[in-house]
């Protein structure tokens, strides 16, 4: 086993979704709960069952929650919550919020609450804790993308031309990129998988200062204004907050590699011994990384970001040399995970590309033509950046 520690820092915001929507029925705003006053409006994401395990004795509150529970009045719910959401214990964790979070959760307050207008996508933490995390397995799979297109773009040309017809001919989207993987890692199964070499442990981070909730819209860019103009999506999520979001998110990542899994033959038969998996080193992992990712990051910038002259153009002109140094440094690489990364950091190279259309406003949209971005207090920041660094 042959292992790396690495430091772990979000350049930008992240989301690892646990495919949950939060509601008013599970969060509230307010500046102090119990003895924790943040001086200003704070996302609390609370439990109702704890809540409701609390008052279990105060029969007037029951009662209050029976008869706003049979008359399926959502509003009477939220506010019976939210007011007796006192307690520390009552809650999970608190968020910083946007501006323009509060802004639209006060506007979301007048609605019809089965419209989902104050609905949150809630952020992946650790069981039981306030810490958010990205998992391994995510790290993992924007490593895979790397190593893949890497293993791509380093075929002979005749090579390269006889896998693009072949990905061309096969109408399944999925079941081509699956066959494209097998051919560039050279496997057979899951069990001759030459990521299995390769584990990445899970990186929690601390709960004070790396926990953000705002808005996102997609948007795209008017060529005449300079300005990245949104088209009316309201996605609101928990989000890790990274450096360009004035966040303190930091972790630590261990990798390793089974070197001695590398080395033994698939099978115990002597003619079939010389088969081995395919072998995966730091280099590889450090090298792919930053070529795919940094050549991604450029191709995005130059055709979406490089004219926007709205005040976004500050952060992401901040965000490129945050990237760029990483890129050139020999002990930092750069990869893009989690939600909202966007379709070309996640598949293989544009030769490759089956991404579908989308539909918004009745117009039909081809992928590249807009982008999902965090709304930063009034400027638009891409989602999904993080530095690794060797520690020593």
């Amino acid at each position: 086993m042959t292992q790396k520690s690495y430091i772990l820092t979000p350049v930008t915001g992240v989301h690892i979704g646990t495919g949950e929507e939060l509601s008013p029925l599970d969060y509230k705003i307010a500046p102090k709960i119990g003895d924790l006053d943040f001086k200003k409006p704070v996302y609390w994401k609370f439990s109702s069952d704890r809540i409701l395990q609390r008052l279990c004795g105060d029969e007037k509150a029951i009662s209050a929650f029976e008869r706003a529970s049979v008359e399926g009045n959502m509003k009477e719910l939220y506010k019976f919550f939210q007011e007796n959401c006192i307690h520390r214990k009552d809650t999970d964790y608190p968020c910083e919020i946007t501006k323009n979070f509060l802004t639209k959760y006060r506007e979301n307050q007048k609605k019809d609450p089965h419209q989902n207008a104050a609905k949150v996508l809630q952020m992946y933490h650790t069981e039981g804790t306030p810490n958010p995390v990205i998992p391994g397995s995510s790290i993992k799979g924007s490593v895979r993308t790397a190593l893949l297109n890497m293993y791509l773009t380093g075929l002979s040309e005749r090579d390269y031309q006889a896998l693009h017809e072949k990905f061309e001919q096969e109408n399944n989207r999925n079941k081509s990129e699956e066959k494209m993987q097998k051919k560039l890692l050279d496997y057979k199964d899951a069990k001759t998988d030459p990521l299995r070499a390769v584990s990445l442990s899970d990186c929690p981070f601390k709960a004070g200062g790396t926990q953000l909730v705002g808005g996102l819209d997609m948007v795209s860019f008017n060529k005449q204004t300079g300005s990245l103009e949104s088209m009316g999506a309201q996605i609101q999520a928990e989000v890790l907050r990274g450096e360009l979001l004035e966040g303190k998110a930091v972790s630590e990542l261990c990798i390793t590699i089974n070197d001695m899994l590398q080395k033994t033959p698939f099978s115990l038969q002597r003619e079939e011994q010389p088969k081995r998996i395919k072998t995966i080193t730091f280099e590889d992992i450090h090298k792919s990384c930053n070529d795919f990712y940094w050549s991604e990051f450029q191709n995005e910038y130059d055709k979406f970001f490089k004219d926007v002259s709205d005040g976004s153009e500050k952060l992401i002109t901040e965000l490129k040399g945050k990237l760029g140094s990483a890129v050139k440094s020999e002990k930092q690489f750069i990869i893009r995970v989690g939600r909202w990364s966007q379709v070309e950091f996640v598949t293989f190279e544009d030769n490759f590309r089956k991404p579908k259309t989308r539909i918004v406003k009745g117009k039909e949209l081809s992928y590249g033509t807009t982008r999902t971005l965090f709304d930063y207090d009034g400027k638009y920041v891409p989602m999904g950046w993080c530095i690794l660094s060797v520690k020593e």
